[in-house]
């Protein structure tokens, strides 16, 4: 088959189509043919990250954590699937024309999705849901800030919380361009981080309170900012680190408002950790995701052979929403 291959060492590395073994499911695993991929900023990290073995018997390293494809095989322990049944998971080795999952971490695609809007969600979707309600713990009512409204995870909260009874969601995006495009997603108040005061607004508009709930995908300088906007006794779940993963903030005020700090990945969760966040999104979401009250934002689709240049477009903070390369 045909797949994206993270070749050479960290600043060096780089992308290469190439021919690799087909690989096999195992006893608990689906073989999925893979008809789309979208990019995360896990991706990147990946690659600049990689470690170029000289030992040719490892295993090659494919890029790529997001998918939706057709069920093309299973173990021998799986039920519950046939073949071309359609399927959308976080799956290492997306960027293929095949790749093999646990059957528990699947999501059934509907109908009413495309394969683009199919690949485009599993994490993006996954991650929101579980920063919001489950390590955010919201509640209908609450106000939220979504720093980092533009990227997949941003768009996917913004939506999550308004469907969720979210009385006031604000969001940021560093371009005047992106603002209207959260609006339209069902954003209160769209705020430039480059050119707004955000925490000033956020505090205007919530008469001095500030926000209950605060998902952070830009970490970095968004730090201060987010204590600063957060009401007393609020939560701040940091989802992402766009512009950096080192930040400075006042402890001072951390305490005073009695804020909760909480960190989300799914780097470091079991896997039965992973099949119950999968699990309770399908079950809270999927219906509404078939009858598109939310969904994703695809920005621009590629062949699987312009990894390196998706990435790159990435890397750029050139997009809103996903990047999905087409296999």
């Amino acid at each position: 088959m045909k797949a994206v291959v993270i070749e050479g060492p960290g600043a060096q590395a780089t992308l290469a189509l190439r021919e690799v073994p087909d690989p096999r499911p195992g006893e608990s695993e689906l073989l999925v043919a893979v008809r789309a991929a979208a990019l995360n900023r896990a991706d990147l990290r990946r690659t600049a990250n990689h470690f170029a073995a000289s030992d040719s018997s490892r295993p090659l390293a494919i890029a790529g954590v997001e998918m939706a494809g057709e069920v093309a095989g299973m173990g021998a322990g799986v039920q519950g699937f046939r073949i071309g049944d359609r399927v959308m998971a976080m799956a290492g080795g997306a960027y293929a024309e095949q790749t093999c999952i646990d059957h528990r971490l699947v999501i059934p695609v509907p109908e009413s999705l495309s394969w683009q809007e199919a690949a485009a969600t599993p994490i993006t979707f996954v991650t929101a849901h579980d920063a919001l309600l489950t390590a955010g713990q919201m509640k209908p009512g609450e106000t939220v800030l979504v720093q980092g409204g533009g990227t997949g995870a941003g768009i996917a909260a913004i939506q999550i919380a308004k469907l969720k009874g979210a009385k006031t969601v604000f969001a940021t995006a560093g371009a005047p361009e992106k603002l209207a495009r959260l609006r339209s997603l069902g954003c209160d108040v769209a705020l430039n981080y480059r050119e707004d005061d955000v925490a000033a607004i956020v505090n205007r508009e919530t008469a001095g309170k500030g926000v209950d709930l605060v998902i952070d995908i830009v970490g970095g300088s968004a730090a201060q900012v987010n204590i600063d906007a957060l009401a007393i006794r609020g939560r701040i779940i940091c989802v992402g680190r766009v512009a950096g993963v080192n930040a400075t903030m006042n402890l001072d005020e951390f305490s005073r408002k009695r804020a909760h700090m909480i960190g989300v990945t799914f780097r470091t969760r079991s896997l039965e950790e992973r099949i119950e966040a999968v699990r309770f999104f399908r079950a809270d979401m999927l219906p509404a995701l078939a009858a598109r009250r939310l969904g994703p934002v695809i920005d621009s689709e590629m062949p699987l052979g312009s990894a390196a240049a998706a990435q790159e477009r990435m890397r750029a903070n050139q997009h809103f929403g996903k990047i999905i390369l087409r296999v």
